[in-house]
Formats: C-alpha cells, structure tokens, sequence
C-alpha cells in the first residue's frame, strides 16, 4: 500500500472512532501492541475485542473481513504475507 494510501486509511480509522483512536495507538499496533487501542475503548468494546481475539473462530470471521484484510496490510508495512 502506497504512503498516500495509508494516510487515508489511518484518517478514515482515526474519523470512525469518533477519536478514540488516535495515530499514535495506530503506529503502537504496527509494532504489536494493541494496549494503546485497548486502552482508548471502553471498558466493554475492549473485553468484546479480547473475546473475539480468544475465540478461534470469531478471530477468523473477523481477520477474513476485506477491511481487516486492508487494515492488516497498513499495519503491516503493505508487506503481502499470503
């Protein structure tokens, strides 16, 4: 994904949470640490995130999505693993 790209993506992730997620939480999650997202939701949407990161299944579900598919790329540099 080129530069451009990813500045869109951060900005239209930024503007959906209605700034609970801030940039720097994004840069943090590139490198593996998801406590700054975690930490910007409540307290319920991030036990709801937890869960469906421990249930196999839902996990799946949600990393199949297209926009964690393009959420995953960004963060993961555009490298295409698969």
């Amino acid at each position: 994904m080129q530069n451009s790209e990813n500045n869109k993506l951060y900005d239209a992730i930024i503007a959906s949470s209605k700034g609970k997620i801030d940039k720097n939480s994004l840069d943090r999650a590139k490198s593996g640490d998801l406590d700054g997202i975690l930490s910007s939701l409540s307290e319920e949407d991030a036990k709801k995130l937890k869960a469906a990161l421990a249930d196999k299944e839902k996990t799946k579900q949600l990393l199949s999505s297209d926009a964690a598919k393009a959420l995953m790329n960004m963060l993961m540099g555009g490298k295409n693993n698969g």
